[in-house]
């Protein structure tokens, strides 16, 4: 199992479904320019603080 934490993940995957979601089917939609902004900046910030994420392995923590 890998070591990124459950909330970095739905962060990246809500980012890039709504990116996604605004290029194909809201280009004609008022606020296409916010909510494809929205969706890079939660994609963005969500790849760049994987690296950051501390996830400790239960064999690694004493009692």
């Amino acid at each position: 199992m890998s070591e990124i934490p459950l909330s970095l993940k739905v962060l990246v995957i809500i980012g890039f479904l709504i990116l996604i979601t605004s290029v194909n089917f809201l280009s004609d939609h008022q606020y296409y320019l916010w909510i494809k902004w929205t969706g890079a900046i939660l994609f963005s910030m969500g790849i760049i603080l994987i690296p950051f994420s501390k996830v400790s392995k239960k064999s690694n923590v004493s009692n």
